[in-house]
């Protein structure tokens, strides 16, 4: 039964040691945006801590991508359709490990209309 336990607990270590958190702050450019992003690759989390937005784009989803190449962005939000003050946005992103095993390191907050990023974080190891 100690062996069992033993084992158990050197398990939860391993996992919990391998586990990767990131972090970024937007950087607004338009629409009074805002917020602290944590990201759990290993989880496939990422939470906007405070996130502000005035609502006010146009056609606007929370995006991943390469270094602020939207060419090979990713949505990982559903369209942003109203206002958010000072709100805790929690995303759940499918394979988000191997995205950014991929080197897919900035959130942002893109308008697929005018192809044009409102507000972007470049995501930073812990």
């Amino acid at each position: 039964m100690k062996k069992f336990f033993l084992l158990i607990m050197l398990f939860v270590i391993s996992v919990c040691s391998f586990s990767e958190n990131f972090f970024g702050t937007f950087d607004a450019k338009l629409h009074q945006i805002k917020g602290d992003i944590t990201v759990d690759n290993i989880t496939g989390t990422i939470t906007i801590h405070d996130f502000t937005y005035d609502g006010k784009g146009s056609d606007v989803y929370i995006i991943i991508s390469k270094d602020k190449n939207f060419k090979d962005k990713k949505n990982i939000s559903k369209k942003l359709k109203r206002a958010y003050v000072n709100e805790d946005v929690y995303l759940s992103i499918k394979n988000l490990d191997k995205l950014m095993d991929k080197g897919y390191n900035t959130v942002s907050v893109y308008t697929q209309k005018f192809k044009y990023s409102f507000a972007d974080a470049k995501l930073m190891m812990e």
